[in-house]
């Protein structure tokens, strides 16, 4: 960018982009998707969250049985959270080989302490491209609503 030298009298004027309204990466969609998918549902959305001292329920494509297992913390892109109780109940992972981290994101992401209540939070890793749309994330995430 040329430096510019304004002379006495003229006014400053500067190239002025408007605010970005519509999100355009995947993640962005996916979250629009997320919270639109879990309208009306007694859920709290939140993300990125790092759970601390968690039961976690891991379910991943290679294991969809998915298994039982003590972390001392598991970082999730978005947490559901029941309201009522403050606790969060499930984690979504989003994971694909194209999947790219959104790097607007603060650097620094939440800290929910899971442990005081000893729940069990289900962890879900879910292909982002898999699910297009807010039917799609709904009825990939119903038995886990209930």
């Amino acid at each position: 960018m040329p430096l510019r030298f304004l002379k006495r009298g003229e006014p400053d004027v500067q190239d002025v982009k408007a605010p970005r309204t519509e999100r355009s990466r995947r993640e962005d969609r996916f979250e629009q998707d997320l919270r639109e998918a879990l309208r009306g549902q007694k859920v709290e959305v939140l993300g990125p969250v790092v759970l601390r001292d968690v039961l976690a329920f891991t379910i991943t494509p290679d294991r969809p049985k998915g298994a039982l297992e003590q972390l001392s913390q598991v970082k999730v892109d978005f947490a559901l959270i029941n309201p009522r109780t403050q606790v969060p109940f499930a984690g979504l992972i989003l994971s694909s080989r194209a999947y790219g981290r959104d790097r607007r994101r603060p650097p620094t992401p939440t800290t929910e302490d899971a442990g005081a209540q000893r729940a069990i939070v289900t962890v879900l890793h879910l292909n982002p491209n898999l699910l297009p749309d807010a039917a799609a994330i709904h009825e990939a995430l119903r038995p886990y609503l209930s």
